[in-house]
């Protein structure tokens, strides 16, 4: 009889026997293979021997301590998903264990239902960063596959059009009328294959990232001419009027042999599709941006609203008789879009059914290659001056197009980089109003990219929004990130959370509190985060200090040493200068309802110390502050 494969392997880590007991009993009713530990050494010990999935480690161990081990297991095993717990939780703690590659981080006791629900979310992170993996592999061998194979067939397709080209010339004698006729045809369909295995390598090499970019100035209006020039015989061919409208010089630096590639692939579908009346290339620069627009529109059948979605699809044409009809491989418009994509720019289209179709191309008039971060538009630099550049880290092109589309039209400039290491180097030069960066990306994944930031004195205030596909947003809020959004994003959400950190800028907070420990946590996050930061230990102290200066926030703790935070909020309240101060209390007591009530008829919040996490904390205190600033 078959025997079930478990679901995943766990490495339970605690000195407490019970507690070991107890797992080894659970987890394999849920289906797990349980290994167990009671240090760290013998859990790294049983490491080296086998690969385990999961982890369920004890932070307060006697030796090495659950942190130790778990830096140890990830180095180790880096895919290895690790749940922490202990009987001693704090903030810190919880911080350090995730900044360390902790999952999760569990206080003790724990339901085991809540265990189960944990691990199983951990199981499915980790296989789905294994699937990530493996499709990311997948394709890159396929697009490597089609690229060298398009390559070695082009080879010998060439030596058979150079020689049938010659035969024709008569090269090597005379050429009987049938055989000529007989060679035509070779020489037709030999080119008609070799543009379809051009199409093919084109497309391979820009899903494997292998295609060069050559910058050079040109004169894009010259150059709109010579692909005129190329059209206008097919397009008279066929009764077609061929109409070229564009400005006497149009400098650019771009790479003009792929931005012709995508006008000559525009131009020829437009001929291809159209029977009757005219096509019309246009070139012209539009004033707002300096970027040169490219169009090719037609009068031919149009396309129907429903097919517009996916007309820049791989492999896609708009019905299948067109295909039987003009041939082709569907590549064309795809590989336009990626071209254009690839320059920095976009492609787009306007159509209807039986009016015909326009195709439009927007290209930088200083085009920098993707894979060297879709930069800046020309205002960049007084953006950055401002502040309002926002760094894009991403190893999905589609992605950075989107957020630079995103972006278009508004005030805020746009810099993507496709690697974590280009976004790295970015951040550190243009300093950016926000980074959004994603998780899952090749050789270096976001969770050590945002470790890097916040670590970087110079780049730590620097808000980061994670955009991902993955959802963890209790890990990325501990690990000092200022919002997550999920892919796929919406606009207006994007936006209006960049306004919200846009009116946090500059912000003040005063923090009160006579434990050195407490002011100095809540100073690093607040710092962290962009805030001015000021501190005092007494109620006194907290006092003059207001008398000042107003901060926007008060945090305050209600303990403190030569007056309690109740009469520092009477004296506050007496105060018409400070009757918009937000004031958030904080306090290790339990309140009576009297209190409580007394406290909220002029404190924002009164959090109970520990009840909250420091990011919970921080991310309600700007979620206040904003809706302050948009009320006016």
């Amino acid at each position: 009889m078959e025997t079930q494969k478990p679901a995943a392997s766990v490495l339970v880590i605690d000195d407490d026997s019970a507690l070991r007991r107890m797992l080894s009993r659970a987890l394999p009713a849920q289906g797990y293979e349980v290994a167990v530990a009671e240090n760290g050494e013998q859990a790294l010990e049983l490491a080296r021997q086998r690969d385990f999935d999961l982890a369920v480690c004890d932070l307060m161990m006697p030796g090495m301590d659950g942190v130790a081990t778990l830096r140890a297991l990830k180095d180790m095993r880096p895919d290895i998903e690790v749940v922490m717990s202990t009987g001693n939780a704090t903030i810190e703690t919880a911080v350090d264990s995730l900044k360390a590659g902790a999952y999760d981080y569990m206080a003790k006791p724990y339901a085991l239902e809540h265990l189960f629900s944990v691990l199983r979310k951990a199981l499915d992170r980790r296989r789905l960063k294994a699937k990530v993996s493996e499709l990311e592999t997948a394709n890159r061998l396929k697009s490597e596959f089609l690229a060298n194979m398009s390559h070695e067939l082009r080879t010998p397709l060439n030596a058979i059009v150079g020689y049938t080209s010659l035969i024709l010339e008569q090269a090597y004698g005379p050429v009987p009328e049938r055989q000529h006729e007989a060679l035509d045809r070779v020489l037709a369909n030999s080119n008609n294959l070799l543009a379809l295995i051009n199409n093919i390598l084109d497309f391979s090499k820009l899903n494997a990232g292998m295609m060069s970019v050559f910058l050079e100035d040109f004169d894009a209006a010259a150059m709109v001419h010579e692909v005129a020039q190329t059209l206008q015989c097919l397009a008279a061919q066929k009764g077609l009027e061929f109409v070229v409208e564009a400005p006497r010089r149009a400098r650019m630096r771009s790479d003009k042999t792929k931005v012709k590639q995508v006008l000559i692939n525009l131009a020829a579908n437009a001929v291809k599709f159209t029977e009757k009346g005219r096509i019309t290339l246009r070139a012209e620069i539009d004033p707002d941006d300096q970027s040169l627009v490219f169009s090719v529109k037609d009068t031919g059948p149009g396309i129907a609203p429903e097919h517009l979605g996916r007309i820049f699809d791989e492999f896609t044409q708009v019905d299948g008789s067109s295909t039987r009809r003009h041939g082709g491989t569907g590549l064309g418009l795809s590989i336009s879009s990626k071209l254009c994509g690839l320059l920095g720019g976009s492609l787009s289209v306007e159509s209807r059914t039986g009016i015909g179709s326009n195709f439009r191309a927007r290209l930088p008039a200083a085009a920098l290659p993707a894979h060297e971060g879709l930069l800046l538009p020309a205002s960049a630099t007084a953006a950055q001056d401002d502040r309002r550049v926002l760094l894009c880290i991403d190893d999905d092109p589609e992605v950075l197009r989107l957020l630079r589309d995103s972006l278009s039209g508004t005030k805020y400039a746009f810099c993507g980089a496709g690697s974590a290491e280009e976004g790295l180097a970015l951040a550190r030069k243009l300093k950016p109003f926000v980074i959004t960066l994603d998780i899952l990306m090749p050789r270096r994944d976001g969770w050590s990219v945002l470790q890097e930031l916040k670590n970087d004195p110079a780049l730590r205030s620097i808000p980061v929004f994670i955009l991902s596909i993955l959802e963890n947003r209790a890990l990325g809020f501990s690990l000092g990130v200022s919002d997550y959004l999920v892919k796929p994003f919406d606009r207006q959400i994007l936006l209006e959370k960049l306004r919200c950190q846009e009116r946090l800028l500059g912000r003040s907070i005063l923090v009160v509190d006579d434990d050195p420990g407490i002011v100095e946590l809540f100073r690093a996050g607040l710092t962290q985060e962009g805030f001015q930061v000021q501190t005092a230990g007494t109620g006194r102290e907290a006092l003059s200090r207001l008398s000042r200066e107003r901060p926007d926030a008060m945090f305050l703790d209600l303990g403190l040493p030569d007056m309690n935070g109740f009469e520092v909020v009477e004296r506050i309240a007496g105060d018409p200068a400070l009757k918009d101060l937000r004031i958030i209390i904080l306090t290790g007591k339990d309140l009576a309802e009297s209190e409580t009530a007394r406290l909220e008829a002029r404190a924002e919040a009164v959090i109970q110390k520990w009840a909250m996490s420091l990011p919970d904390i921080l991310r309600d205190l700007k979620c206040r502050l904003a809706s302050m600033a948009e009320g006016g």
